[in-house]
């Protein structure tokens, strides 16, 4: 469960970046609250949004609550990296891993990092 700096940009940032849907969204909390239950799905994903309110012992680092990376095995990542591109989103470049993986990463409203896969036959990317 990601804890979320403004849970309502979060909520944006996952269903119009990423097309999740949110379920039992619980906004009477305030504009930090948590986040609809926050249950957002996208196919068989699943994922809960909280405010670092809720989670009051969490550990902060630099000022910030921890950050987490997920990593998402998209169907199409390279259509799915262009269509956030299109939209303004800041993805990294798509990268050929020497582990057989093209990658991207893109950041969350609240410093999340995600990282989309797909398995790949490519040689590596020489990054620079």
């Amino acid at each position: 469960m990601p804890s979320c700096d403004d849970t309502q940009a979060s909520i944006r940032f996952y269903s119009d970046a990423l097309g999740f849907v949110v379920k039992e969204r619980m906004d009477n909390v305030g504009e930090n609250g948590w986040a609809g239950g926050a249950t957002l799905w996208h196919g068989r994903i699943q994922i809960m949004l909280a405010s670092p309110h809720y989670l009051p012992e969490s550990v902060k680092i630099e000022g910030r609550h921890s950050q987490m990376l997920h990593y998402y095995y998209p169907k199409d990542l390279v259509a799915v990296h262009a269509s956030l591109r299109d939209r303004g989103y800041r993805a990294t470049n798509l990268v050929v891993r020497f582990y057989g993986m093209k990658e991207f990463e893109i950041l969350d409203p609240s410093g999340h990092w995600l990282v989309l896969g797909q398995p790949t036959d490519e040689e590596p990317t020489v990054e620079k």
